[in-house]
């Protein structure tokens, strides 16, 4: 009896682990890249008017980003693979030296791309930055891009739905913070993903994605940025 007690221990222990594996990655696997960032931002100096597009490998990969946004002044500062944490970990040295007046996040799809995690989890993360925000950049504003769909992992696409739902409902709350829905454009009459859009790995978007979400991310900025 004691050695099934012990056994069925071990194993929860165990299954506790891999849970909080996904949903806390180790922050420090992208230092390499943010001294980069850090090395650019020396160089290139400090701007508080350009925009900064922070977020996982859907911007890190935008690499029209400059030109798509222009004459709008931006900064690109995605990390491919990020979760909203480690976003918010990296905050201080990726954003705050900018202290720029619009940031724009695409985070949240590698936070719940598994079988393990709820689709709770981006919103409880988000809080978070939104804490950080808070703290640090209060004037600034946030525009949330949505997390978007795609063939690769359309079998999480309902509760990554589940999760644009929650955070939209905390953003309308909230003064100076935006919510862009980029991913009902990225579905047919029918509902279904679009499967034009991406590159071959059938989850990175392509240029005809990358289209789509200018011609929707654009013109806010436009806006907001004049102001």
């Amino acid at each position: 009896m004691l050695m099934k007690k012990q056994i069925f221990i071990l194993v929860f222990l165990l299954t506790g682990l891999c849970t909080i594996g996904f949903a806390q990655p180790k922050p420090d696997r992208f230092e390499s890249t943010i001294k980069e960032f850090e090395k650019a931002d020396k160089a290139n100096g400090y701007n508080e008017n350009v925009v900064i597009f922070t977020g996982s490998s859907s911007i890190k990969m935008w690499k029209s980003l400059s030109q798509d946004m222009a004459p709008i002044p931006v900064v690109n500062r995605g990390f491919g693979g990020s979760t909203i944490p480690e976003v918010t970990h990296y905050a201080d040295r990726i954003l705050l030296p900018h202290h720029p007046k619009i940031i724009v996040l695409y985070c949240g799809e590698n936070d719940i791309a598994n079988d393990e995690t709820k689709s709770s989890l981006p919103l409880k993360s988000f809080k978070k930055f939104h804490e950080w925000m808070q703290k640090n950049l209060p004037n600034t504003k946030v525009f949330f891009i949505a997390i978007k769909p795609s063939v690769k992992r359309w079998n999480y696409w309902s509760k990554m739905e589940d999760a644009n739902k929650k955070i939209l409902k905390f953003i309308d709350k909230k003064d100076n913070y935006f919510y862009i829905d980029t991913a009902s454009l990225m579905l047919d009459n029918n509902g279904m993903v679009l499967k034009d859009i991406f590159i071959k790995d059938n989850l990175h978007m392509n240029a005809k994605g990358y289209a789509i979400w200018t011609k929707t991310i654009k013109p806010i900025l436009e806006e907001y940025y004049k102001k």
